[in-house]
């Protein structure tokens, strides 16, 4: 005749199974989030870079259309985003990049914004 196992030693044996079962699922899902974690960080990266090089053309035409461009701390995001909210000057460039003003459009729009940043105060 065969042996006969308690009931405990069956709870006990079930128990263990699912924990090495939930440990064998934990262990799976924690490594598909280190994967997507890893893919996250590469395309964060070259997101940040894109928006750099953007930022730069930013610079490149403030600096050929001699108008003061100073931008906020670049790990400020939402101090950037306001900036490029409020900002004449980049928000007439917003419009010429978006094809919204011609190029002689931006132009006479960027050199009245000029004359009026250079005008001297009125007291």
């Amino acid at each position: 005749m065969g042996k006969v196992i308690s009931y405990s030693d069956l709870a006990r044996q079930h128990r263990l199974n699912l924990l090495a079962h939930k440990r064998r699922e934990y262990r799976e899902q924690e490594d598909y989030l280190a994967g997507l974690r890893k893919l996250l960080f590469q395309v964060e990266g070259q997101m940040r870079q894109a928006e750099m090089r953007q930022l730069q053309v930013f610079q490149d035409l403030a600096a050929s259309l001699k108008i003061p461009l100073e931008f906020p701390s670049l790990g400020d995001r939402v101090a950037l985003e306001e900036f490029f909210a409020t900002d004449p000057f980049l928000l007439i460039l917003k419009e010429f990049l978006a094809e919204r003003l011609s190029a002689a459009e931006c132009l006479q729009r960027v050199t009245e914004l000029r004359q009026k940043l250079t005008a001297p105060e009125k007291a």
